[in-house]
């Protein structure tokens, strides 16, 4: 190979790069209620509600057309967009409803339980689909306090 030779290079062509912009429109609303009472010296309870709904979407992807030759060099790629902004659609709501109660055993010692109830509601699966579902969670304990 002499100087100039260019027999062992590899050539690509380019053609330039296409792109869209595209609107992403999330909107969330949420509502909590808290609530605490001191029933006596020793006793509290509490409660709480909340909910939330959610959307978002991508608006239809429309990417601009290939120039002739590279839509002839690149007939092999699938350039089709059709149905890409459905995938990030989001359709969701939730309620949380929770309750519980506090008794002081001693000025240090303090028994509490307390209750979750979840539901989602997902009316658009994302990557791994509908994951709609209930949850009902109880926890109690003692907190010591020093």
């Amino acid at each position: 190979m002499g100087v100039g030779d260019d027999s062992s290079l590899i050539y690509a062509k380019h053609f330039g790069t296409l792109y869209s912009m595209e609107d992403y429109e999330t909107t969330n609303h949420s509502v909590y209620f808290n609530a605490n009472y001191r029933a006596s010296e020793k006793l509290g309870v509490f409660g709480a509600v909340t909910f939330n709904k959610s959307t978002a979407e991508l608006n239809e992807v429309q990417m601009p057309e290939l120039a002739a030759d590279a839509a002839a060099a690149l007939s092999h790629q699938d350039f089709d967009f059709t149905d890409m902004y459905q995938y990030s659609d989001l359709d969701f709501s939730f309620i949380r409803v929770g309750a519980g109660f506090e008794y002081m055993l001693s000025p240090t010692v303090t028994w509490t339980t307390d209750a979750d109830y979840t539901d989602l509601t997902d009316d658009a699966g994302y990557v791994y689909g509908i994951e709609s579902g209930s949850l009902i969670m109880v926890r109690s304990g003692v907190q010591i306090d020093f």
